[in-house]
C-alpha cells in the first residue's frame, strides 16, 4: 500500500517550475527564478499523518509550494533543488 503522501504529485517542468498537485487542493507552482527560500517543517502528526514537509517560498516569504516527504516526484524536485548554490540534503 502506498503512503497517503504519495497522493501529492510534484513535478519539475521544462519551464523550470516546481508544481504540486495535492488532493482536493488548487495546484501550487513556483518558478525557480522566484524561489527565495526552502524550509523543512516538522510536526507531531506522524506516523498517521504527514510530519515532514518541504516549503518553497518566494521573496515575500509566502509559501508557493508545499509537499510532504514521500510525495510522488519528491526525488526529482529535490534533485532540482540540489542544483542551487549551498543547498544540501542529507541522506
Amino acid at each position: 500500500m502506498k503512503h497517503p503522501e504519495a497522493q501529492f504529485v510534484v513535478k519539475v517542468t521544462a519551464d523550470d517550475e516546481i508544481i504540486c498537485r495535492a488532493p482536493k487542493q488548487a495546484e501550487q507552482r513556483i518558478r525557480m527564478t522566484d524561489l527565495a527560500s526552502v524550509y523543512v517543517e516538522t510536526n507531531d502528526s506522524g506516523p498517521w499523518g504527514a510530519d515532514v514537509w518541504w516549503l518553497l517560498n518566494d521573496d515575500t516569504g509566502q509559501t508557493r509550494v508545499a509537499f510532504p516527504q514521500l510525495a510522488t516526484g519528491e526525488d526529482a524536485a529535490l534533485e532540482r533543488l540540489r542544483q542551487l548554490p549551498g543547498f544540501e540534503v542529507g541522506v
